[in-house]
């Protein structure tokens, strides 16, 4: 008797499955559609010696970035008004590890202390805020899990920001990149998912800017090769579904747009690859209106203007990048995002009194940069002054 319940058992789970099969299917795919966000093709090789290297120390005092948990808890809304990443509680860090098995057997401490993993990826954050870049990075990766998001925005804003060498920059922004799509696909998160729509606007964000800062100066060639187009405005795309007033995902996708037109020119960008000049620019008027005191958002727009219509453009640029070099820093990456805006000002103030074209100007920037193998966005050199 006990044999034919089991087997009665048995079948009526089978049949289950089965009923279930048709509905399990859709879903299935649209994970395995979410994981593919975050396919690449030919990742640049990496180079062992380049990406173990000694990193550069901020150029800063840490001293008034230097918070406490307390005022990292009081401050998270203000320090995340541009990049709005959910701030990581304990009952969030729960939430998210129960979910995804996957991302809680990352986890250097695997316990159900909810409260000290928070303490420990607050830690990471901490030294991010106040630009100690190579200890958030190691400290993210050393304790895993989620304490891997601060890790990897603290690499990719050293990788921008203060890499001395273009191979360094972009060794290290391709081994972010690296980072995020194993985040992305070890934590997948459907678009219609109300309650991770900050996680996933996340991950895409981390994904796409690497990606972007990684392709803004590679040949057109590469681009095309390696998908970084597609990538970038897939990502800025998915975000602006989810969350169609993020300021830094509207300036995402206008810098991209831009630096398609930068590259190939307005009539090849629209046939080629559907850029265009109007969107080029119009998101940075939306990301304005919702945030007004992002230095990146406003250099970021300033440089759009200039790959868009070069010299008609110079006085608007200009107007963007003195406002941008003027804004208040609030922590570390706000410094140098400042602190490239002043830089680009210089630039831009010595092309206009050169004479010379905006294309050959930039050209001659990006020739000099490649052959110097020195990273121009590096905020502890000098700015290219055509001397």
């Amino acid at each position: 008797m006990m044999n034919s319940r089991r087997l009665a058992c048995v079948l009526g789970v089978v049949l289950w499955c089965v009923s279930l099969s048709g509905l399990c299917a859709p879903l299935d795919q649209a994970y395995e559609r979410v994981r593919a966000t975050f396919a690449q093709k030919a990742p640049l090789a990496p180079n062992p010696p380049v990406l173990n290297g000694d990193w550069q120390p901020a150029p800063f005092d840490p001293a008034p970035y230097t918070f406490t948990v307390e005022e990292v808890r009081a401050n998270w809304n203000q320090f995340m008004r541009g990049l709005r990443l959910p701030y990581p509680s304990a009952d969030y860090l729960r939430a998210r590890y129960q979910r995804f098995p996957d991302l809680y057997r990352d986890l250097r401490y695997q316990d159900d202390d909810w409260e000290q993993h928070s303490r420990n990826v607050l830690e990471v954050w901490q030294a991010f805020f106040r630009g100690d870049f190579r200890q958030a990075r190691d400290l993210g990766r050393r304790y895993g899990g989620y304490a891997r998001v601060p890790a990897v925005v603290a690499q990719i804003v050293y990788a921008t920001y203060l890499a001395p060498t273009h191979e360094q920059k972009q060794q290290l922004l391709q081994e972010a990149i690296n980072d995020m799509a194993w985040f992305g696909e070890t934590m997948v998160v459907l678009p219609g998912d109300q309650a991770l729509e900050a996680d996933y606007c996340m991950m895409r964000l981390g994904f796409g800017y690497a990606v972007a800062r990684l392709a803004e100066d590679e040949s057109v060639p590469a681009t095309l090769q390696r998908n970084y187009a597609a990538m970038v405005i897939n990502a800025a795309t998915e975000m602006l579904a989810v969350e169609p007033e993020h300021p830094l995902a509207l300036s995402l996708s206008a810098a991209f747009e831009a630096n398609v037109l930068r590259r190939v020119g307005k009539t090849a960008g629209k046939f080629a690859l559907a850029a265009d000049s109007e969107d080029a620019i119009a998101p940075f008027e939306m990301a304005l209106r919702q945030q007004n005191d992002l230095a990146i958002v406003r250099y970021e727009y300033a440089n759009s203007l200039l790959y868009t219509f070069q010299e008609e453009a110079l006085s608007r640029a200009l107007a963007q990048l003195q406002v941008a070099a003027q804004l208040p820093a609030g922590f570390s990456m706000e410094w140098l995002d400042r602190a490239y805006a002043r830089k680009r000002l210089k630039e831009v103030l010595a092309w206009r009194d050169s004479g010379m074209s905006f294309k050959r100007f930039d050209r001659k920037r990006r020739k000099y940069m490649l052959k110097e193998n020195v990273n121009l966005y590096a905020v502890t050199l000098p700015p290219f002054l055509l001397e």
